[in-house]
């Protein structure tokens, strides 16, 4: 009887202390939708009545949907077909503590729902604060910032907001960062390439300007050089950290551009730029507090440039070799906003040099 009443005393305490230890998830979007799929991929429940179709970006392997008349993992989604009047649904994974979503009203029969839930985030501290900013000295200049992003999970690609026609957007996929990363307040200034390489070959010469006329190479060789100065390894961003960090990170409020639905709030380009590169954070920051992500420079990434995956992404880089990386953000050059969506992408030669285009940096946490 003891032997029994402490196997289940163990039991009890090893199962608590795996739902305390397991994360918890939140609903941060629920939105009805035109999107006639719910016509087009008709369920019915067992009396006969068509389904209502919530598809849910949610990061798990194993999700089960409680309650669901069906399931089905599709286009980087759950597809979820849940009964006409139900006003939530239990989501239950090995990785996560069981969720009750509550959508806030009864579903429509036909109607078709897009949810977003994600990990709870810990309570964010001001921006300023402790290390969600630090300062990096850099002998000769006067150093540069660097914004702590914080782990969480997006759509990346052509999501509804930017109202995009690019294939190479295409599909748009959910992307997990599971580790902390800082990213430059502004794009990598003259002042601060010129102290670490001895020379500026931009074209628009001023030290609080970004540097412009390097190539994806010039730019590692940067890096390597700014590292051996500074004792830290600093890197180009994975082009899944940019639009990530460019989104907002964890504070993401769905722009198009980076901290603003309007581009002339937070970028550069010709309609407002006068034709020429402007000096770094003149306009307004995004979410987390960075500054021309939209606009002024495009921004070397890591990545080469390849087609999207279908698949959800953990961590990605592109490591496909070809002779083009990615640059993102559009330019004090791009004839429309367009390109200085979130979502936009552009190729560049790793030995190309070009005035509308600099380099941001990360450094792991």
């Amino acid at each position: 009887m003891k032997l029994r009443l402490f196997i289940f005393f163990f039991l009890f305490v090893l199962f608590g202390s795996v739902c305390l230890s397991a994360q918890e998830l939140q609903l941060t979007q629920f939105e009805d939708t035109m999107d006639p799929d719910a016509v087009r991929n008709r369920v019915d429940d067992a009396n006969g009545v068509a389904c209502a179709l919530v598809k849910f970006g949610l990061i798990a392997n194993d999700p089960v949907f409680s309650g669901a008349v069906k399931q089905e993992y599709k286009d980087g989604e759950w597809w979820v077909y849940l009964p006409e009047g139900a006003d939530n649904v239990l989501v239950k994974t090995s990785n996560f503590v069981p969720f009750t979503c509550q959508f806030g009203k009864a579903l429509q029969s036909l109607f078709t729902y897009r949810a977003t839930v994600q990990p709870k985030q810990a309570g964010a501290a001001p921006l300023a604060s402790g290390e969600d900013m630090i300062h990096i000295d850099v002998p000769g200049s006067p150093g540069f910032n660097m914004v702590l992003v914080k782990p969480g999970m997006f759509e990346m690609g052509a999501t509804k907001e930017q109202g995009s026609s690019e294939d190479d957007e295409k599909p748009v996929h959910w992307v997990k960062i599971t580790k902390p990363y800082y990213i430059g307040e502004t794009e990598v200034t003259q002042a601060v390439y010129e102290a670490v390489m001895g020379s500026n070959p931009s074209s628009f010469v001023d030290p609080e300007k970004p540097v412009e006329g390097i190539s994806w190479s010039d730019a590692q060789r940067f890096i390597n050089r700014l590292n051996a100065i500074t004792g830290r390894q600093f890197e180009m961003p994975t082009e899944a950290q940019w639009e990530y960090a460019a989104r907002g990170g964890h504070k993401a409020a769905l722009m198009k551009f980076s901290g603003s639905m309007l581009a002339n709030e937070v970028g550069w380009y010709q309609e407002n730029s006068g034709n020429r590169l402007h000096n770094v954070k003149e306009l307004k920051p995004n979410e987390i507090g960075l500054y021309d992500m939209s606009g002024n420079l495009f921004e070397m990434c890591l990545d080469y440039k390849n087609e999207y995956p279908k698949e959800n992404q953990i961590d990605p880089v592109s490591t496909k070799m070809n002779k083009n990386r990615v640059r993102r953000g559009g330019s004090w050059k791009s004839r429309t906003d367009n390109e200085l969506r979130n979502a936009f992408r552009r190729r560049i030669d790793e030995n190309e040099t070009v005035t509308d285009t600099g380099i941001r940096l990360v450094l792991p946490k």
